[in-house]
This record gives C-alpha cells, sequence and structure tokens, in this order.
C-alpha cells in the first residue's frame, strides 16, 4: 500500500466513524421528535421504521450500479453532504415550528439511502485502495471504530436531545456529516473500474431520459441478484446476511418490552448494559485478523456467528430485576456483540473479494438487499408472535436465527481458507 493510500485509509476509518456517529444520532433523534413533539402513535413509529429500512432496500437494490460507476470518494463526499443538508433543514423546521410526521417520513427515508449509498462507497474505496492481505486488518479497524461511535451515540444521544432541545441536537447531528465530509480531503479518487467485455470509451451511464435512466437501473440491480445468486460464496454470505437480520428485527422488536415489562428493569441501568457492547466490539475487532489467518475466513465467521447466537440465547435466560438479570444482560452485550463483529470483518472481506472491482457495490448491494429485506419481514413477524406468544419466546427464535447462520457459515464457507477468489459476471 503506498503513503497516500494509507493516509486515505486512516481518513476513511476517521469518516466512517463520524459518519456513524450522525447515523446513529439520526436514528434516535428523529424518532423521538415524533414521540415527544409531534405525539406519534405507535403505528406512525412503526411506519418511521419502515421508511428508513425500505428506503435502504431500494437504495442498495438500485444505486449499486450507479456507484460502481463513479468515484468513491465522490460519492461519499455527496452523501455526507447531502444529510448534513438534510438535517441542518429539518433542525431549522423544527426551530420555526413547521415540521410534520409526513416531512419526519421523508427524512427517516433520505437519510436510510444517503446512508447506504455512503457505505457501499465506503466498502468498494477500501476493496480497491487496499491489498488482499490487509483488508482483513483495515476492516477490523473500521468495525471497531463504527462500533465505538455507535456506543458513543447510544450513550449520549439521550443527554443531547434532553440538553439541547430537537432543533440544536438535530443541528449538532447535521454538523457531524460535515466533519465527516472534511476527513475525506485528501482521499485519493480512484477511478471507477471498467467492467471485463465493456467497450473502452463507452458510457452506458448517460441515458437518453428519465424513463430510460430508471429502465436501466433496474436492469443493473438485476445484475447485482444475478451475480450473488451465481456465486457460491456470496450466496452463503447472503443466506447468513438475511438470517442475521431476522435475528436482530425479532430482538429489537421485544428487547426493551421484555426488559421493562417482564424483568422490571429501570431504563438507566439498560443504557448502562448497552454500553457494554463497545467492549465486544473491540474484542472481537481485536482479535478478528489473527483469528481469520489461523482459521481461514469462513471458520472464524462461524466461531463468530456461535458466539453471535449465545449472546441473543443470553437474553432469555434472564429472569427478574435483580443484578442476575443485568448480568445475562451484559453477557448478551459483550459476547454477542463480539462474535458479530468476528463475523463482519471477514464478512465485509470476502464481498470485497468476489467480484472483479467493476462490479463491487453491485454485489455488496445484492446482499445487503437480502438483509433489509429480512429486516422488514422480522419487524412484522416479531410484533406478531410476540403479542401471541409473549416475548420470551420470540427471543429464543431470534438465537435459533443466530444459531442457523453459524451453521451455514460452517457447511458453505469453513473449508474456504482463503479469500474468495474474484470472478467475473
Amino acid at each position: 500500500m503506498t503513503r497516500m493510500n494509507r493516509t486515505g485509509v486512516h481518513r476513511v476509518v476517521a469518516a466512517e466513524g463520524v459518519s456513524n456517529f450522525g447515523s446513529m444520532l439520526s436514528r434516535l433523534a428523529i424518532p423521538w421528535l415524533a414521540a415527544i413533539a409531534l405525539q406519534a402513535s405507535a403505528a406512525q413509529m412503526a411506519l418511521l421504521l419502515v421508511a428508513d429500512v425500505l428506503a435502504g432496500t431500494l437504495g442498495a437494490l438500485l444505486l449499486g450500479a450507479w456507484v460502481d460507476r463513479r468515484g468513491k470518494r465522490a460519492v461519499m463526499l455527496l452523501a455526507d453532504t447531502a444529510r448534513a443538508a438534510l438535517l441542518l433543514l429539518l433542525a431549522w423546521a423544527a426551530w420555526k415550528g413547521w415540521v410534520s410526521f409526513a416531512l419526519l417520513v421523508l427524512a427517516a427515508a433520505a437519510t436510510g439511502v444517503l446512508t447506504m449509498a455512503f457505505e457501499m462507497a465506503r466498502s468498494a474505496w477500501i476493496a480497491q485502495a487496499v491489498q488482499t492481505a490487509d483488508l482483513a486488518r483495515t476492516n477490523a479497524r473500521l468495525s471497531m471504530v463504527g462500533s465505538l461511535s455507535e456506543t458513543a451515540a447510544f450513550a449520549s444521544g439521550g443527554w443531547l436531545y434532553q440538553g439541547l432541545g430537537a432543533t440544536w441536537s438535530l443541528a449538532l447531528d447535521g454538523c457531524s456529516y460535515l466533519v465527516s465530509a472534511l476527513c475525506l480531503r485528501g482521499v485519493p479518487e480512484i477511478a471507477p473500474a471498467r467492467q471485463a467485455g465493456s467497450t473502452p470509451g463507452h458510457d452506458p451511464a448517460a441515458p437518453a431520459n428519465w424513463r430510460a435512466a430508471l429502465r436501466q437501473m433496474l436492469i443493473e440491480s438485476r445484475q447485482g441478484l444475478r451475480v450473488v445468486a451465481q456465486h457460491p460464496g456470496l450466496r452463503a454470505l447472503a443466506m447468513i446476511e438475511a438470517l442475521g437480520a431476522l435475528a436482530f428485527a425479532l430482538t429489537g422488536t421485544v428487547y426493551t418490552l421484555f426488559a421493562t415489562r417482564d424483568l422490571g428493569l429501570p431504563t438507566s441501568q439498560l443504557g448502562m448494559v448497552a454500553a457494554m457492547g463497545g467492549l465486544g466490539a473491540v474484542l472481537g475487532a481485536a482479535v478478528a485478523p489473527a483469528l481469520g489467518r489461523a482459521w481461514g475466513p469462513g471458520r472464524t465467521m462461524a466461531l463468530g456467528l456461535l458466539a453471535f447466537a449465545v449472546g441473543l440465547a443470553c437474553i432469555p435466560m434472564a429472569q427478574g430485576a435483580g443484578w442476575v438479570a443485568l448480568a445475562w444482560l451484559a453477557a448478551h452485550q459483550v459476547v454477542g456483540d463480539a462474535g458479530h463483529t468476528l463475523h463482519d470483518v471477514h464478512d465485509r472481506t470476502l464481498r470485497q473479494t468476489a467480484v472483479e472491482p467493476a462490479l463491487l457495490a453491485r454485489a455488496d448491494a445484492g446482499v445487503r438487499t437480502a438483509g433489509q429485506l429480512a429486516l422488514l419481514a422480522g419487524a412484522g413477524l416479531g410484533a406478531v408472535l410476540g403479542t401471541a406468544w409473549g416475548f420470551r419466546p420470540v427471543l429464543w427464535l431470534a438465537a435459533a436465527c443466530g444459531l442457523a447462520a453459524s451453521a451455514v457459515a460452517a457447511l458453505r464457507l469453513a473449508e474456504r481458507r482463503d479469500m474468495v477468489p474474484r470472478v467475473a459476471d
């Protein structure tokens, strides 16, 4: 890796941390604004979540080819500045008293699309700027920084909103994206890779009108899905992504209700427990590169997903409102987040090395789409089953999904001790 690329990686890692902090604040501040200022109903709160996830799903499906054909640094800068402008405008609307629920839905959807574009561009930039042998270590740093910034956002978000109010907390959120954009100054741009078999000088990205542009996006989104369907390693990653997302959605739907209603734990203690996840993520990221070299990425992913499933199983083991229950929930955060990060590092690396550079974002989008769709399905399933069965059985089902993901990694990826080779579409 050249000195310029090393500097660029440092800056991209810093931008990832700041951008992720802003993303997590947005996902706290917008729902809080709806719940506190607009007195939104439960159905409206669910619609906010669906808008975010569904927009991210469509973004992953439709924007992959667009990201592939453009400079990745340029896409990251565009996503950051657009998110900053969006949040600052929302802060101004809150200050003027012009915020409506429809505006919050649009803001949640727009941030979902822009965040997906940033993440796909960042992953593709790393894949093209970093040598294959260094990818696992670089992705471990990204996971560690992202997890720490997420923990900081969750730990400080409530205090920021309570102390600053909606207007200034949203303005701070918007400024965080400007800081992320500043981190990208000096990052070298990498020219978009040309797909094998394409004609030099031919740019298929200039359709005659918007209908042709939409038609082209749909055709190329199917190409991304076809890349995933035809590649055994990517198919396995998509299955794991879907099972992991299903586990997250089932847990997220009932966790707070289980902890506060069934266990009777106060939110202050739950906030302290949630902060333990950052410790687990740091541990997972620290050991991921060494385990990957020793065991191979597939076996390491299977181990990480097994720890993820064990962490999920700790939640329904909790009983009562005492320190034992808190210890089970803390074990979920430490063990589960460590395992998920261990998997995530090598999952990113395998996606980045599975296809030729010109198809990186499309392949990544195909895998992400499987997870986003499973997230939507899991949220609805968790609500239905939580009402019919109670919260504890849904949490056991989430742990079973995590165990199934580990089994897929063990059966489909464990024998692959090297990186998945690049293949053309």
